[in-house]
């Protein structure tokens, strides 16, 4: 499922300044507050579709970042992470089963 991949990218680029290395706060701080916006909008993307939308934005502003910074270690996490944050919030949904029938819901629908 793709909101489960762009959670795991989330929680990769949160980790990423403690497995690379970074050498400016900067950048650890952009890598961190991005990583926990993945994270976040991958599970409200679970249940709201325009979560993609902020998911999208997301992986552009790590795109874009990820060009100007001057850290190399930096740069590679956040394009690769834009790219693919970008490349799994393009994928389609999958439909989602709906709910359960119950007694109230049966009646409601009888009666409409």
């Amino acid at each position: 499922m793709a909101a489960w991949g762009t959670f795991a990218t989330g929680l990769g680029l949160l980790l990423a300044p403690l497995a690379l290395g970074y050498s400016s706060a900067g950048a650890i701080l952009r890598d961190v507050s991005a990583g926990m916006l993945v994270c976040v909008a991958s599970l409200a993307a679970l249940q709201w579709a325009g979560a993609r939308i902020v998911l999208g934005v997301a992986a552009l502003g790590l795109l874009h970042s990820g060009w100007r910074t001057g850290d190399i270690r930096s740069a590679a996490a956040e394009l690769v992470a834009g790219v693919l944050v970008l490349a799994l919030a393009l994928l389609p949904r999958r439909r989602r089963v709906p709910p359960l029938a119950t007694p109230q819901r049966v009646e409601e629908a009888r009666s409409a």
